[in-house]
């Protein structure tokens, strides 16, 4: 399936969703997010995160 193929597959997916605009699907993804910190351990001692 060539990268085209695949954009009109998702597009007809998130439409299905009833997204059908950039700003519908920033909504939506905002509205989905979760906070992760609560998930990763904080570094210690100066140490860089990855």
């Amino acid at each position: 399936m060539t990268i085209h193929e695949q954009a009109e597959v998702m597009k007809k997916k998130l439409a299905a969703m009833g997204i059908t605009t950039d700003a519908e699907l920033q909504k939506a993804l905002e509205e989905t997010r979760i906070d992760i910190a609560l998930f990763v351990n904080k570094p210690e001692n100066g140490e860089k995160s990855a």
